[in-house]
């Protein structure tokens, strides 16, 4: 399609803004870029410095229950067992409580030093709710830390520990802290930032902040499951369609990971606010170019749409268009002049269409008279079969009912009947076909609020005898055939229905794309005027359809439009 005038003047336009935005596009990614960088080198920095807070707090932790287990107390109340009265070794006992309360005190955590006597199934602490366990023992891997559920003061709570045999034989010490004490140093890190610091470690429950959001850092977790991670880094990950920069350096006493997850959003926010002024000062620059060319659009681009949208109507069929704006300008006369056309163009399409209508009321009566000879072959055959056997009541009611029927088809005057006076049409050939075959049934089910409703004439006598010649004398059993009628969804419905052989699939196919084909020799005139007729006189969904009958046979429907009569 052509460009018009204000289109290329819009594309000239948007040709001076686009190298501007790409430009700033750029630049913008640049420093997007470098913030990012120096974003995850500042985050990696404090992860570092606190990662090392956290392991030298827990090397503390450690050297504190060395000392614990070497100090001399331990050697006298061992040595002094089985020596020494009872009151001399529960003095020593108290003692070795109060040493370990002053090594558990000097640390800034929360923590508990439990020494285990293996020789005599003993155990020492400060928590007198601790219990000797031989089975953890044996269980536990020497100088590693665990992360655990155990009860410490009465209380079920997570927690390190790590235990290692002293320097004396049968001295196990054991060294215990809080998941609390990493809660409260992770709430230190993040100090109301947004940010989300926790502690992970693969296939464990993440440790959070008493203020952090679980949601969001399960959600980290996934993706991080998936992931082999490096002593420390950093990478972007996509939560809830959020983009986030997410550090982490991995604790070299505890093999845990502190990661931290920092929202994008949060951190480009000034560079997003300049770019969206940005863009949205191109955006008015664009604005204001696009108002520039309205005045070339009003007084040419708009008259050239009003004509090319008058042609498609034209062209679509609306023939009754006119352009009723006049332009103040060169344009008017072309108004004026597509006026003048396409009142010619009407004037001789309602020509040709009423000749269209006569033709079609032509087609009509020719298609009707196709039908009477084709009845009427059928009848003559049967009359002289019958003289010939010699059965003179067949004949007489033959030829009676004969003669009414074309009383009826001789009427010519109109081409329009009622439904009333076509069953009686049908009923006459009924017992015609009665008296030749000896074998056939009838049944006639229509409405009363449908007797008095307009059909063409000749519209149910073929299907009835289509149901007959094609499925009743084919076959030796009792011939049944029923015709019913309905109103519904606006759509009149007469079915006939037969017991006959019916058709097969692939026949029934056939016959329907038949009806839409021209008639030739190969084509039964029958079903193929009725059809037609139908379709000519009523259009919409009016003809005929065919299924399998409930009587096993076939089934054929003559629909039409319903116009509202009564």
């Amino acid at each position: 399609m052509k460009m018009t005038t204000f289109r290329k003047m819009i594309a000239l336009i948007i040709a001076l803004l686009i190298p501007i935005i790409l430009l700033y596009g750029y630049s913008n990614q640049v420093s997007v870029d470098v913030v990012q960088t120096t974003i995850k080198e500042q985050n990696l920095n404090r992860l570092g410095f606190f990662m090392s807070q956290l392991d030298m707090m827990v090397d503390q932790l450690v050297k504190h229950s060395t000392s614990a287990s070497r100090d001399y107390s331990i050697r006298e109340y061992v040595e002094g067992r089985g020596k020494n009265d009872e009151l001399v070794q529960l003095q020593r006992h108290l003692r070795l409580v109060d040493m370990l309360n002053m090594q558990t005190t000097t640390s800034a955590w929360t923590n508990q030093i439990i020494l285990y006597l293996r020789d005599t199934k003993e155990l020492i602490s400060t928590d007198y709710s601790a219990h000797y366990d031989e089975q953890k023992l044996e269980a536990r891997n020497m100088g590693k830390w665990v992360h655990e559920y155990a009860t410490t003061f009465g209380i079920k709570e997570m927690l390190f520990s790590r235990m290692q045999q002293s320097d004396m034989p049968n001295l196990y010490v054991e060294v215990r802290f809080t998941d609390a004490n990493l809660k409260n140093m992770l709430n230190s890190l993040q100090q109301d930032e947004a940010r989300e610091p926790f502690l992970y470690h693969p296939g464990e429950e993440p440790i959070i902040g008493f203020n952090g959001n679980y949601r969001l850092v399960t959600q980290a977790m996934e993706q991080l499951e998936s992931l082999q991670l490096a002593g420390s880094g950093s990478l972007n990950l996509e939560i809830n369609r959020q983009q986030y920069i997410v550090n982490y350096i991995r604790s070299a006493s505890l093999g845990w990971y502190l990661v931290d997850v920092v929202p994008l959003a949060s951190v480009f926010a000034p560079i997003n606010t300049s770019r969206n002024l940005f863009y949205t000062s191109i955006g008015l620059l664009m604005a204001l170019g696009v108002l520039s060319t309205l005045l070339l659009y009003r007084n040419v681009q708009r008259p050239i749409v009003l004509l090319v949208r008058g042609v498609q109507r034209i062209k679509d069929g609306q023939f009754s268009t006119r352009l009723k704006q006049r332009p103040n300008n060169e344009f008017e006369f072309l108004f004026s002049s597509f006026n003048e056309m396409a009142e010619q163009i009407q004037e001789l399409i309602d020509k040709v269409y009423m000749e269209t209508l006569r033709s079609k009321e032509a087609t009509l009566k020719q298609l009707q008279s196709q039908i009477n000879p084709h009845f009427l072959y059928n009848c003559l055959f049967y009359i002289k079969n019958m003289a010939n056997l010699g059965d003179k009541e067949a004949v007489v009611a033959m030829s009676l009912n004969l003669g009414e029927y074309y009383r009826y088809t001789t009427r010519m005057e109109n081409s329009m009947t009622t439904v009333r006076e076509e069953l009686k049409l049908v009923e006459n050939y009924l017992i015609i076909q009665q008296l030749r075959i000896q074998r056939l049934h009838y049944e006639i089910d229509i409405p009363e609020e449908m007797m008095d409703l307009q059909i063409p004439r000749l519209l149910i006598q073929p299907i009835v005898e289509n149901s007959v010649v094609h499925g009743i004398e084919s076959q030796l059993q009792f011939g049944i055939v029923h015709i019913k009628g309905m109103r519904q969804n606006g759509l009149n419905r007469l079915i006939v229905d037969d017991n006959g052989s019916g058709l097969t699939k692939e026949e029934m196919v056939k016959l329907r794309m038949s009806l839409a084909l021209p008639l030739d020799e190969h084509t039964g005139c029958g079903l193929w005027n009725t059809h037609q007729r139908l379709a000519h006189l009523y259009g919409g969904q009016s003809g005929l359809q065919f299924s399998v009958s409930p009587l096993d046979g076939f089934r054929t429907e003559i629909i039409w439009e319903d116009k509202g009569e009564a």
